[in-house]
């Protein structure tokens, strides 16, 4: 077989195969040259000491994380006092007080249960409810005591305790009860005392025919007084008062009929009132 000439010669297959047998190291030798041109192009274009100078991602810190807002919290209501405890907190005369709200002092009673003693001068039986029969003036003594606070239902009433003694002989009486009272204006006050009264007066007039003396029907009877008064000077206090005992025409007596000579019964319910100036010493 005849090859392709060249250069006016004919080259056989022989020949051929030993042309390529000398040109294969020729052409790997061109091709490493080739390689590590391209290799030099490549790492003129890339700088590999730019990848490995980084910082590896895993060891960037993350920004600190923001809180939320939390709400406002709501103020806290303080609770109010109780009762013992405002009695409790007052101690001083300075802060005595007049409540009108429930009608109680809230100044410290004395041994923790006597709020005032209050003396005074009265006039014995000036009426004006009843007819004026005995003589003479009457000292008053009187006790008033912390309300205590099952009373609170009914206005914090304090209960009392007192006495008028009859300078001329005539009706002495003891008596106990509970007042009401109640501040209405720059230290003026105004009360009511309600409850019963013992007496050592006559029960059907006198007996000796004279009638200098009340007819009370009963030894128990029934009280109630007025004052109007003006406190000063955290623990003082002066007043007018009106008292009144009387059975409210539940005792009857059977007497002597004058007329007839026999017996009858009446009502006797002739009543007795004082009127006159005290003192009072707040605790």
């Amino acid at each position: 077989m005849i090859s392709p000439c060249q250069g006016g010669k004919v080259i056989n297959n022989d020949n051929l195969g030993g042309v390529m047998r000398k040109s294969v190291p020729v052409l790997c030798v061109v091709a490493v040259f080739a390689l590590q041109g391209q290799a030099r192009a490549v790492d003129k274009n890339y700088d590999m000491s730019i990848f490995l100078n980084q910082q590896h991602p895993f060891l960037v810190k993350s920004p600190a994380p923001v809180a939320a807002p939390q709400p406002a919290a709501r103020p806290v209501a303080k609770a109010r006092p109780t009762r013992a405890v405002a009695r409790q907190a007052v101690n001083a005369p300075s802060e005595m007080a007049m409540t009108p709200a429930n009608n109680t002092i809230t100044a410290k009673p004395w041994g923790g249960f006597i709020s005032e003693v209050r003396i005074g001068a009265l006039a014995h039986d000036v009426g004006p409810f009843s007819a004026k029969k005995e003589d003479g003036m009457d000292t008053n003594l009187e006790v008033l005591f912390a309300s205590p606070e099952f009373l609170d239902v009914i206005w914090s009433p304090r209960p009392q305790l007192g006495i008028n003694y009859n300078t001329s002989g005539d009706t002495s009486q003891a008596y106990m009860g509970l007042e009401w009272e109640y501040g209405f204006w720059d230290g003026w006050f105004a009360s009511f005392g309600f409850g019963g009264a013992v007496h050592d007066g006559h029960l059907v007039g006198d007996k000796a025919g004279k009638t200098d003396r009340k007819s009370l029907g009963c030894r128990l009877l029934f009280r109630e007084a007025l004052n109007l008064g003006y406190r000063f000077g955290g623990r003082h206090a002066v007043m007018v008062q009106l008292d009144h005992i009387s059975n409210a025409s539940l005792c009857e007596k059977e007497v002597d009929n004058d007329a007839t000579g026999g017996r009858h019964t009446v009502t006797l319910n002739e009543g007795l009132e004082t009127l006159g100036v005290r003192y009072g010493y707040l605790f």
